[in-house]
């Protein structure tokens, strides 16, 4: 994974968490804990932006009340979303009948 070469350790921990915690979401909210759900993850670097794309199936994510609240913590959790939007340059779900894209870009 030449993507990752010459990457800082902040920028590796950066993109490790948000894609964690992405991925946690995912798992959480969109297949609700079921069994045998796969994600897939597409990595790109291009200059100074690193895009990370995950794809699911799980059914299309309701963006209006998903990212556009706010979250306080709890012990359930309710930070990932902040901790996402803090890391990232950008953020974006698309959803669609297939499922949803995932976009977290990082800028280096």
């Amino acid at each position: 994974m030449s993507e990752f070469l010459d990457l800082n350790e902040e920028a590796l921990f950066n993109i490790a968490l948000a894609t964690g915690e992405a991925l946690q979401n995912i798992v959480r909210y969109g297949y609700a804990f079921q069994e045998h759900k796969e994600v897939k993850l597409e990595i790109e670097r291009a200059d100074k932006l690193f895009t990370v794309n995950i794809i699911d199936d799980a059914p299309p994510c309701p963006i209006d009340r998903f990212m556009h609240q706010t979250y306080a913590p709890s012990d359930h959790g309710g930070m990932g979303l902040t901790i996402i939007k803090k890391l990232t340059h950008t953020f974006d779900i698309k959803p669609s009948n297939q499922g949803n894209c995932t976009t977290l870009v990082f800028l280096l």
